[in-house]
């Protein structure tokens, strides 16, 4: 606005009315300035929508320049080569550089006749180190007013102090959830109606987080809970049947089976599948997922699809289609993983996707299974499962990651959960998926959710550091030797927050040493990711860039 009032000024018609001379040239200033205004507008045009000038990596600092991980406007992590990945094009002086041998000088202008040498670009692997925090989402609308808080913190405070706590100890990922997670506090109010607050304070998570560096993932939908969860969409159907029974009681969210007979068990369990399959659960959930990637951010400006803070989409948050009962279970839950990700990916090319399982292996011998699917070449699915009713969930890792739409693979480890707390255990249940992801996927793997329960009045964390000592140390052998396992996110971060709340046994405390862990690991990632970087001329930038 400055530089086009200041030569709008410049032209102005000085003197008295009147005189042709000065009539021609206060037309010949209108149409110079209506002109300026023209080529400005259709430059800035051109530019937003990519066709300004041959494609570039930005290099405008979307961060605090003086971030671990500093996130750069345009800068999304992407895969090459079985790599995270940030891809950096070099100044076309450096590139000249890079590319001779020692000794010798490249010419960086092509001939007479001859193509233009292809730009230099570097890519610098991104290990993720970070964690999940069910409660952020919400942050942005807790305030004293309504709630009791710790010091009458808000909880916009409060996010930035934990963004804050997370930059400085090194830690560059959060997974979040991007629906409901508090029935106080909507999202989605009905199907394609929306509470705006609720938005907003999405808006200002990813908003936070940018800032310090951080990168987020967002999973569209929870399989557990009902606010923001697969059974509420199916309730919301109308092409779903009407509920035979009311909605069971929740206990701190998850419906309270205790109290059902198996007859209800097995009609919730029904009705669940039923996300999968039924045509209307699926509209409202494409609905769903449209509303945030189309969403500008109130804070940023930026829309979601184009923020580089977004690192990846979660489909669903451990999806589950129980095939103890219900017929085809594996096959609808790949046929939605499918559609859903391809969805996603036609609105949304810049961000990759994953489903956002557990990673249970299914039974080989289910209807509709693929020879190509099976992993028995390399290990009795039994052997590697949590227990038998893990290869009833409906999962396939192999088959649900393989899918052209899906980038990247998941693993969750639950000890406690799955009454599995051998060591040995949990090893071979990590590296069983690293082998499948290496062998047969060709796709990078993450930890995605990993913790260990802790008493509240625990003198210290040993058992919970040891789940942590184990995963962190797959990850840094991996990553140090270039294997497929990338990073992990431990579960949980809460708040300090709200007086009185209660506690979740996997959150970690400000005074839990496991923190030095985390830390160390943390910079060990960034250590390593830094010494690796490598040449990556052939990377092609996705044509929607």
């Amino acid at each position: 606005m400055g530089w086009f009032s200041k030569n709008k000024n410049k032209y102005r018609r000085h003197g008295g009315e009147g005189g042709g001379g000065a009539s021609w040239k206060r037309r010949g200033c209108m149409f110079l300035g209506v002109g300026v205004a023209f080529v400005v507008l259709l430059c800035l045009g051109l530019k937003a929508f990519g066709a300004y000038g041959p494609h570039k990596l930005p290099n405008e600092v979307h961060s605090d320049p003086d971030a671990l991980w500093p996130i750069k406007s345009g800068q999304f992590v992407n895969l090459y080569k079985g790599d995270f990945v940030l891809v950096e094009e070099l100044p076309p002086e450096e590139g000249a550089l890079a590319a001779a041998e020692p000794g010798e000088a490249e010419s960086s202008e092509a001939g007479e006749g001859e193509p233009a040498a292809q730009a230099k670009k570097n890519c610098r692997p991104f290990y993720l180190s970070g964690w999940n925090a069910w409660d952020i989402s919400r942050a942005g609308r807790i305030f004293p007013r309504n709630h009791k808080t710790v010091d009458n913190m808000t909880g916009r405070k409060a996010l930035q102090k934990q963004f804050d706590r997370a930059a400085s100890l090194g830690l560059n990922v959060v997974r979040a959830w991007a629906h409901t997670v508090d029935p106080m506090y909507p999202v989605m109010k009905s199907p394609g109606k929306y509470d705006e607050d609720g938005l907003r304070a999405i808006d200002l998570l990813l908003h936070e987080a940018g800032k310090r560096g951080i990168r987020v993932i967002l999973s569209f939908v929870d399989n557990w809970k009902y606010r923001g969860g697969v059974d509420e969409m199916v309730d919301l159907s109308e092409t779903a049947p009407e509920r035979l029974y009311a909605r069971p009681g929740d206990e701190d969210g998850d419906f309270d089976q205790l109290s059902l007979n198996e007859t209800r068990k097995e009609y919730e369990v029904q009705r669940h599948a039923l996300f999968f399959t039924d045509e209307g659960a699926k509209a409202i959930y494409k609905t769903h997922v449209e509303t945030l990637l189309t969403r500008k951010n109130t804070y940023s400006g930026v829309l979601y699809r184009n923020d580089p803070t977004v690192l990846a989409w979660n489909l669903i948050n451990e999806a589950r289609c129980e095939s103890w009962v219900v017929d085809n279970c594996e096959a609808s839950l790949q046929s939605w993983v499918e559609e859903m990700s391809l969805f996603v990916k036609s609105l949304d090319p810049n961000h990759l996707v994953t489903v956002g399982s557990e990673g249970f292996f299914a039974r080989e011998d289910y209807p509709g299974a693929r020879e190509e699917d099976k992993v028995s070449d390399l290990f009795a699915v039994d052997e590697v499962n949590p227990a038998s009713w893990a290869a009833q969930t409906g999962q396939d890792f192999l088959a649900n990651h393989r899918l052209e739409g899906i980038d990247f693979a998941t693993v969750h480890l639950w000890p406690d959960t799955w009454n599995q707390s051998s060591e040995a255990f949990q090893e071979r249940w990590i590296n069983a998926h690293v082998e499948v992801a290496g062998s047969k996927l060709a796709k990078p793997l993450i930890v995605q959710e990993f913790g260990k329960k802790e008493a509240p009045d625990a003198q210290n964390s040993t058992e919970r550091d040891r789940v942590y000592q184990m995963v962190n140390g797959l990850v840094e052998e991996s990553v140090a030797g270039r294997g497929d396992l990338k990073g992990s996110l431990f579960w949980n971060w809460e708040m300090d927050l709200l007086v009185g709340a209660k506690e979740d046994p996997y959150t970690l405390r400000d005074t839990d040493d496991t923190w030095d862990l985390i830390q160390s690991h943390a910079l060990k990632m960034h250590n390593l990711s830094k010494s690796q970087v490598y040449s990556c001329d052939d990377f092609e930038l996705h044509p929607l860039y």
